[in-house]
């Protein structure tokens, strides 16, 4: 079986707080790099994926991709898989 390497990739992420940082309280919908992101309850949020809706909690971070497409990711896998460029 072979293995590969990741290619060193730089992406975009910020935090839970700081994507409804500028809004008043917690919207119940808000547009992110062209996407609808639309509240759950309090602490999550759904976030259209290419794979499906998935939900970003309070302690994740929200990814854009390469090719824009943005997912959340739990904060301590973020953590061993990214660093600051």
């Amino acid at each position: 079986m072979a293995k590969y390497v990741k290619k060193p990739v730089e992406i975009e992420a910020i935090t839970f707080d700081e994507l409804i940082k500028n809004e008043h309280g917690k919207p119940i919908e808000l547009e992110y790099n062209g996407y609808i992101i639309k509240r759950w309850d309090d602490d999550h949020y759904i976030i259209p994926t290419l794979e499906g809706d998935m939900l970003l909690g309070k302690d994740d971070m929200l990814i854009t991709g390469v090719d824009g497409e943005i997912y959340p990711c739990k904060k301590e896998i973020f953590e061993k898989t990214y660093e600051k460029a």
